[in-house]
């Protein structure tokens, strides 16, 4: 009788831990981690019209990795910025055009499972003046695609911020 127990409760702990094992694969946390590659990025806005993202414009590339260590990396940059007439002397126009189409941080993320959002928590930042802060994003996958959608507050006139990225390998 005490071995046929001691059998039962082997044989259901075993099944809560793969249970439990299974969950937290399919957690968003876990459909996060990886490396990312922008596919697009627009804007809705107010009038209803779509643009492409300003800062990397209809063709933007980039790279979005979150670690299974808690830390998140993203640099994204609009391709047809301009090429420099030379790299030992920028113009201030070129160094302008350089630093308006390149966007990048990184810092900490943490997430929200059951209302299905991220927070990235800026530790260096491109601006100087978003270091410190939090970038919140609502989080749906589409196949092997992640869409992020920024929360508010948005940009004057923009009413949905969407970016979406395509998971790198696996």
């Amino acid at each position: 009788m005490k071995r046929a127990l001691f059998a039962l409760s082997a044989l259901t702990l075993s099944g809560l831990l793969v249970f439990s094992h299974a969950q937290s694969a399919n957690s968003l946390r876990a459909q996060l981690v990886g490396t990312w590659r922008l596919v697009s990025a627009s804007q809705r806005l107010t009038d209803g019209t779509v643009r492409p993202d300003p800062q990397t414009g209809p063709k933007g590339v980039g790279y979005l990795i979150y670690t299974d260590t808690g830390n998140v990396c993203v640099v994204v940059n609009n391709p047809e910025r301009s090429r420099w007439a030379s790299v030992q002397a920028l113009t201030e126009a070129e160094l302008r055009n350089a630093f308006d189409g390149l966007g990048a941080y990184g810092g900490t993320f943490e997430v929200n499972e059951a209302e299905r959002y991220v927070v990235h928590h800026i530790e260096v930042d491109r601006v100087p003046n978003l270091t410190g802060t939090d970038r919140k994003r609502f989080c749906s996958f589409s196949g092997n695609r992640l869409v992020l959608r920024a929360a508010p507050p948005l940009p004057t006139d923009v009413k949905e911020w969407t970016i979406v990225w395509e998971r790198v390998g696996k």
